[in-house]
Parts: structure tokens; sequence; C-alpha cells
């Protein structure tokens, strides 16, 4: 703090202790405000870690800025109320905060000539020329197999373009702003993204390069291919069909191609993918390939070892399946169209059985085939997930290879042994992602129609767009009456463990709309029903033991470990300890706990021994066993109370302070005199129950109270409640904002509570927000008696609720209470 600012409070200690006061009850309120919006930031935060939210890692990075410049300003608030004693605080705070924000931060982008290379050099340049043309770059260099003539425009491209036009402020915006449980948002921030991009202009640097090299590769007018190469994609991301190619493409239309390509990084399907593995945007960046077309009159995919063939075709050391459409492989990768197949055992390489026609391949080209994939399984070590095309000329050409996906699904055998008693309605389905789950069907023609899916929906549709990427949180399971398993979705859906069938021509008559099903994608059958007590994403968790929600974002929720560690871990949690001071804080968490907790301490000793300015804490006495000491700020007493050390109700004028009182104090309320209302939990913590009286202030509520303004802290054993309000005549500012915290219970014991206490204030009119053990409830602006009669109704309800936890077991319970209390209510 400035020493003006010290040299201005000592002035006002020595000369206008009034102003003093009231400038500190100002910084308190503000204190307090800013509290709960840094509680708020971490709890966002936590939804995001335990992936209750899917969002952007902009979100993260923004709302962990936000949280730091939120604690850094309520520090600013306490030091207001005392300058000297918490002159050390910022600078403690700088360190944690710098902590947490390299967890977060994303390393600056590296824009490094050249910007447009051969492809055959794409392994020497590291990580600029991504993941696809560096395989393909490593095939050049060190086999015979044929791949196209073709140059990579970098990574170090993308940044540039991207700098140049200074997009990546705007583009970060709109990303924290983007949740996968909104799709109606992400549609509107991708277009406008992919807009950002397509409106903005190559550097005439860049431009220069690509467009010689793409004159070269165009010579005698043939037409181009403008593919993905991003970093993450064929990595342990595949990013299987979630980014766009350009195919047909002249040479003079080469500019708006590539930032074509460099948009699909911003359409929906890519921008669910990433978010579900955590990643983010600027670590994504987009190299892409430059190729010639082939004229192909067959293409394909080849597994090299299938990851979920058909069982009849298994051998003991695996199956290598060829799938195969006539002309370019588009459609089959795709989606859209059934491919022919082959399968052929592995060691022996005889063909396991010959399903349909392999799509007028000969004999010969097959094998050729067939002993190249295996050639590149060698090369990277890895069985090979491989696209090919064979030209008019019967030559085989290497379009794309990487590792083929592993299905995330579990042990199916553990889940096959529910189904028994359920009977199929359909059978003969070909799999296409291996798996068990369960839900109610929802029919939908086309995939650009997904986006209302709710949760835990078996999805019946045409084919296998890659649209469906962006909403495979919400799925259990696909039937498609067409598709492949050589689709960009099956193998996103193996990724992802999610069950898929398909070549099920009548889906759409054999599952109806609405009905509960269970679909055992490993052997092509679906059943009517599902097993007992199972319901919704639940019910693929118990099938098969996946935990769909967690395993889905994974990524996000192991990369925000550590960042949490210096966000949201309290480790400051005994506000008497040597050990609760600014040294010992090791998280953002810790600094709000601390400047929350001294806050409070600094109103309870806000006036000396003069009695200058407003009056000092008050220890309340009733009938009621509730160590509760009250702070009047200003007219919160009437003036009977002047010079008393213990006041009574009667000595309160503060009108939300009476009427909390009210309900507080209700005949309808049976209070145990010989069991002090109390901080339990500091005083077990504190003391071990000896030598600290129940008396004490720091075991005690308190009310920060004025005439129209209360601020009531209420520690009723081991929870923790906050009333905080405005009541005036006018009505036009008024408010309750109600926290309800913590407990002695069980988890189960303390859900349960909540939803006990959830349900009341929401038939009260309050709107709700439970995150884990803590609710926020508001109560939106009303007139004085209306909020009069809420507070009264929180009153009774803090009281009714102190044990409630250690007697609640089940559901069936809480709604009876809740039918209780109302009749309750309604009979005052």
């Amino acid at each position: 703090m400035a020493l003006k600012e010290l040299f201005r409070h000592w002035t006002y200690q020595a000369f206008s202790p009034g102003t003093l006061l009231r400038n500190k009850y100002n910084a308190f309120k503000e204190l307090l405000r800013l509290d709960d919006a840094c509680l708020e930031l971490i709890a966002d935060l936590e939804e995001i870690h335990y992936g209750r939210e899917k969002a952007d890692w902009a979100r993260v990075v923004w709302l962990t800025e936000e949280l730091g410049r939120t604690v850094r300003a309520l520090i600013g608030q306490l030091q207001q109320m005392s300058p000297v004693r918490y002159m050390d605080l910022p600078e403690y705070l700088t360190k944690i905060e710098f902590y947490a924000r390299m967890a977060v931060s994303v390393p600056d982008p590296e824009i490094v000539p050249p910007f447009v290379f051969p492809l055959a050099e794409a392994g020497t340049h590291g990580g600029r020329s991504g993941g696809k043309a560096r395989n393909l770059g490593r095939i050049l260099r060190e086999t015979d197999i044929s791949v196209p003539e073709g140059v990579v425009v970098s990574t170090s491209a993308y940044h540039y373009f991207i700098e140049a036009n200074d997009l990546r402020g705007p583009l970060d915006e709109q990303l924290r702003n983007l949740r996968l449980d909104r799709p109606d948002d992400i549609a509107e921030l991708s277009g406008m993204m992919r807009g950002m991009i397509m409106t903005a202009e190559v550097p005439d640097r860049l431009a220069d390069e690509i467009e010689i090299a793409a004159l070269e590769l165009g010579r005698g007018g043939r037409l181009l291919a403008v593919r993905s190469s991003a970093v993450a994609e064929d990595g342990e991301a595949s990013f299987a069909g979630q980014y766009t190619s350009e195919l047909g493409v002249r040479a003079s239309g080469v500019l708006d191609a590539w930032k074509s390509v460099i948009a699909g990084k911003y359409t929906p399907r890519a921008l669910a993918y990433r978010i579900m593995h955590g990643l983010a945007d600027p670590e994504t960046p987009m190299a892409t390939i430059i190729m010639p077309m082939i004229d192909a009159q067959a293409s394909g995919v080849v597994y090299t070892r299938d990851p979920s063939p058909p069982s009849h075709v298994c051998g003991p050391d695996g199956v290598l399946s060829v799938f195969a459409v006539q002309g370019a492989g588009e459609a089959l990768v795709s989606g859209t169209a059934v491919a022919e197949a082959a399968y052929f055992r592995r060691g022996s390489m005889r063909r396991a059985e010959k399903v349909r026609q392999s799509a007028g391949l000969p004999a010969s080209t097959m094998k050729r085939l067939t002993g190249m994939c295996l050639e590149l399984e060698k090369l990277f070590g890895v069985p090979q997930d491989v696209e090919w095309a064979m030209d008019t000329r019967n030559r085989l050409h290497i379009v794309q290879s990487r590792p083929v996906p592993v299905s995330a699904a579990a042990d199916e055998d553990a889940g096959a042994a529910k189904l028994a008693g359920l009977s199929p309605v359909l059978t003969g389905g070909e799999c296409a992602s291996p798996g068990i789950g369960s839900g109610t069907v929802c029919q939908v023609e086309h995939c650009a129609e997904v986006d209302d899916l709710p949760e835990g929906s078996v999805l019946v549709t045409r084919n296998l767009g890659p649209a469906l990427t962006r909403v495979i949180d919400r799925l259990s399971a696909v039937v498609a009456r067409q598709g492949s398993r050589a689709s960009h979705f099956a193998s996103v859906a193996r990724e992802f463990g999610l069950p898929v069938i398909v070549g099920v021509d009548n889906a759409f008559d054999l599952l109806p709309e609405g009905t509960d099903v269970t679909v055992d994608a490993t052997h092509g059958i679906a059943y009517s029903g599902c097993p007992a007590g199972v319901c919704g994403l639940e019910r693929k968790e118990r099938l098969t033991g996946t935990h769909v929600s967690v395993s889905r974002v994974s990524g996000v929720t192991k990369r925000m470990k550590k960042a949490m560690e210096h966000i949201s871990r309290l480790t400051l949690l005994d506000a008497q300890s040597e050990t609760f001071a600014p040294r010992y804080c090791k998280s953002l968490h810790d600094f709000v706990r601390f400047a929350h907790e001294k806050g409070v301490a600094e109103m309870f000793s806000l006036v000396g021994r003069s009695g200058r300015g407003l009056a000092g804490a008050k220890q309340l006495k009733s009938t009621l066993p509730v160590s509760l000491y009250v702070l009047n700020l200003e007219d919160g007493l009437f003036p009977s109370a002047a010079g008393k050390k213990e006041i009574t109700p009667d000595d309160v004028r503060s009108v939300p302070m009476w009427a909390l009182w009210f309900g507080l104090a209700s005949d309808k309320v049976r209070w145990n005199t010989s069991l002090p209302a109390m901080d339990w939990e500091s005083f077990d913590r504190v003391s071990a129950g000896v030598g600290v009286s129940a008396e004490s202030q720091q075991l005690a509520s308190y009310a920060v109270v004025s005439h129209t303004y209360l601020h009531f802290m209420a520690r009723f054993g081991y929870h923790l409640s906050v009333v905080d309000t405005l009541c005036e005549q006018s009505g036009k500012n008024n408010y309750i904002n109600f926290r309800f915290k913590g407990g002695g219970g069980t988890a189960e014991q303390r859900a349960l509570r909540l939803n006990f206490i959830s349900s009341v204030l929401q038939r009260n009119g309050f709107f709700i927000d439970i995150r884990g053990d803590l609710l926020d409830a508001r109560h939106p602006h009303d007139d004085d008696t209306a909020i009069q009669k809420q507070l009264a109704m929180l009153g009774l309800l803090l009281a009714r609720t102190r044990l409630m936890d250690m007697s609640l077991f089940d559901t069936v319970q809480v709604e009876g209470l809740v039918e209780d209390f109302i009749a309750l209510l309604e009979a005052e």
C-alpha cells in the first residue's frame, strides 16, 4: 500500500475516527462481495476440473486469471481495513498466483520459417509439420511405398497468420464462452470464429510461398487436395474426421482453401473433440498438406490389427481388415457409405472370409496392399489405420497412416451377464465400436440435427456423420442404418468406449422413439428394456464398469490437477492457529479464507476504548442456546443498547435481523439447551473439547446489522450458513442471498439435507445453485414485507436443519419432510 494511503489512514485514526469506521464498514461490505466472487470463480473451476462442465481451456485460463485479480482486489479491501497489519500479504499472493497461472498457461507460439517445405522433409521440422504430414514424410524417407508428392504449410504459418491479424485475443474471447451443454451457443460461436479466419488476410510473404508451391504442384491443370495436419492429429488423440479437407482445388484458389482448412479447427465437432481431450486451441495449431488429387478407381481403409473384428473371423493373432469403396474414399470415412470388406488372419495372412466383393481389387493388388500396410506397422511399431487409394492404372498410394485407436470399452463379459432375461429386438447388426450401453431411444434422421439430444440417449440415425462427435458425451449407444467400422466417427467412438452398431436397414422400425433399450454392440444385438435398477448414463457405467462422465473428460481432469493444488486446495483451516498466516497460504483459496476471517475479525474489533463512531460487538443473550455476537454498523440497535456489553433481542432495531430472529425463535422449534449451537468443528479442532468456552467469539455466530442491512453467519454445529440481505421500504434494491455448506453427516446425508433445503427454497421463490456440498440461493428484488416473510422462513429453516443431516437416509424421507415444513409455514 502506498505511503499516502497509510498517512490518510493515520490521519483519520487521529482526527476523524467516525470517517475511518465508515470507510472500514464500506471496505468490509466490498470484501464480502469479493469473497463471494472468489468462491464463485473457484466453484466454476472445480466444475470444469471434475467434469461437470465441459468448457474450453481458454475458459480455464481466463477464470484463473480473473480469480487472481479478484483475490488481489479482496486483499486490497482487507488492507483498507487495516493497512499496516497486512502489508506483506500481496507479496505472498504474487508467488501463489504465479504458480496457478503457470499451471494453466499455454506456451507462446513458435513462428519460425520456412513456412512451406516439401512433404519429404516433414520429419526434419519437429512438430511444425503436424501428425499426418510427419508420418507421411517418414514413409517417403524410409520406405519405397508410394505417397503423393506434396508440400507442408507449417504450424508456424498458422501462428503467423493468427498473429498478423491479431486474432488470438478475439478467438480466446469466444472460446472462453463456449460450453458443450449449450449447442446453440456452440454453433453461433463456431460461425463467428470461422468467419474471423475466412475474412482475415494472408500476409504477403506467406501467401507468396503457398501460391508458388501450389502452382508447381498444379502444373498442367492438375487439381489439388488441401488436407489438415494439426499437431495433435494422429497422436494420442486421433482427431479422426474432425478437421476439414478441401478437394478438387485449383492452384488459383489455394489461399481460400488453406483458410478453409484452418477454419475447420473451429467447427462444432472439432471444438467438442478438442475440449473433451483437454487441449487448448494454441496447442493444436494447424499445419496443412497440399498435394495433387488422385484419380481413384478405388480407395479405402486398412486396419492392420482390427480393434473390433466380427467374432466369426477372429484368429489367435488378430485380424487385418481391408475396407474399400469405388472411387474416392470420402464417403467411407465420413460414414455415409457401407464399405466392402475383406478379413485376413494375421500370421498366416489367409483370408478369413470375403464378406462382400472387395471393390473390384484384383488378388495381386490386395496382396500388395496388405503387404504395404504391414510394412507400415513395422515402420511405426504399432498397428496402423491406413487410408489408401488405387488410381486408374492400378497403382496404390498411401494418403494417411496413424495408430489404430484403442477401444476404451471395458470388459463386456461382466456386462453381458446382466443382460440375462432381456428380449432381443434387433440382431445381426455389425459392430463398429464394441461395448454395452443402455438408455432411451431418440430417433434422428440426419446427424446435423442431434444438438437437442438428452443425456444418456440411444441414438438411432441414418449414418455415422462426424457431426455426432459434438454430442458423444450425451450418448449411451448408437445404432445406424448404414456406415462402417472404418468411418472416422467409429474411430472416435472406440476412443471413448461408445457402443455403435451399423448396417441395420430397419433400425427405425425395430427401435421406436422413446423406448428403453440395451445395446450390445459387440455382438450386434439390441434388447428391449434395461437391467433392473439401471438408468440413463448410469446404465452404461453399471453394465461395463466404465465411468463415462469421467473417462470422457480425463484430459481436463488430469491436466487441471496440478493447477487446482494452487487454486482450490484449502490448507488454512484453523483461524486461531499460528499457521493461519500469509506465509502458510498454499493456494488462492487459502488467501480468500484468510482475508474473510481477518475481515470479520477486523469488524469485531472495530471500535477502541474511546467508543467514538460505531458501536463494538455485543453478545446477544436470549433463551436460545446460541452463541451470537452483534455488530451495529448504523442504527441497527435501539439507543437502549448503548453502553451494554450484552444485549437482548429487544435491543435490536434492524428490520432484517428481527425478521430472521422471528423464525429462529419460533415456538415450532425445539432447542436442546444442553447442546450449545456453535462451531463444533472449530471447537473440536482448536481445543479437542478442552479449555475453550462455548461463549468464545471464535466459535460464535455473528450478525452485522444496520437498520435495513444484515449479514448473518450461523455456525450451528458442523455446517456454515450465511444470510446476506437488504430490506428497504423502497424495495428496488432489496435482495436475499443465502449460502449453506458442510455438515457432520456422511456425503450422502449432506446431499439429502441440501435436497431438503433446495426444495423448500424453490417452493418459496428462490433460485438455487448446488455445487458439491455448497448451496447458493438467491431471492430476487421484492417489497420489504415479502423480504421479511422470506427471512422469517429462513430463520425457521436454519433452526429446523441444525442436525437434520444426521437423521436422513433416503429421498422419500426428504420429500415427506419438505411437505411437513411447507405445511408448517402455511399454518403460521
